[in-house]
């Protein structure tokens, strides 16, 4: 057992997040820190060339804020919302001196705040009306199967995965990699 008296590994030390951080976390906080969230995914779109364009307004924890926890893009919108505020030590270094196990906790209680203070809904069915839309349909994407084998002396990694954007992209970021290789499935 934990020391929280959880079953686990007891390898953590946090134990959620204390109550003299949650203060600081206030509701215009945690609006311009989901502002920057947008801000800075909208510009890595646009970067990307992707043309989809999302909806903001409809995203909730389930579709958007719950699967970006831990990315660089999340934790550049808290260090510019702690700027803003003034809560860079308090906050921001608070949760980048953390082992990453206890930063995915921070990460999720951080979002789970914005849920509770009304900034951002849990699961407001989005997800069900993307699923059930007549426009989607998971064989239009334009997506393309791929084996990606990275050859090390002794042994080889092997990845099977979907690649969302044109071939030439995923083979641009391994172009200069001698050890990889990548097998079009489609």
């Amino acid at each position: 057992m934990g020391r929280s008296g959880n079953i686990g590994w007891g390898i953590s030390n946090y134990f959620g997040l204390p109550n003299r951080k949650k203060k600081l976390l206030t509701k215009e906080f945690l609006t311009d820190f989901r502002d920057e969230i947008i801000r800075l995914d909208r510009e890595n779109n646009a970067k990307c060339g992707d043309p989809r364009e999302m909806n903001y307004e409809k995203e909730d924890y389930t579709t958007f804020y719950g699967q970006i926890e831990g990315t660089r893009l999340f934790y550049k919108a808290l260090k510019n919302a702690c700027k803003k505020h003034n809560l860079t030590k308090a906050i921001y270094e608070y949760a980048q001196n953390m082992e990453w196990y206890d930063g995915d906790c921070f990460d999720d209680d951080l979002v789970m705040e914005m849920v509770h203070k009304g900034v951002i809904e849990y699961n407001s069915g989005y997800l069900r009306e993307l699923m059930e839309s007549e426009d989607y349909d998971e064989e239009d994407d334009d997506t393309y199967k791929y084996k990606l084998i990275e050859k090390y002396k002794g042994y080889n990694v092997v990845e099977c995965d979907k690649w969302l954007s044109d071939k030439e992209s995923l083979e641009e970021i391994y172009k200069n990699k001698k050890n990889v290789e990548i097998i079009w499935l489609d």
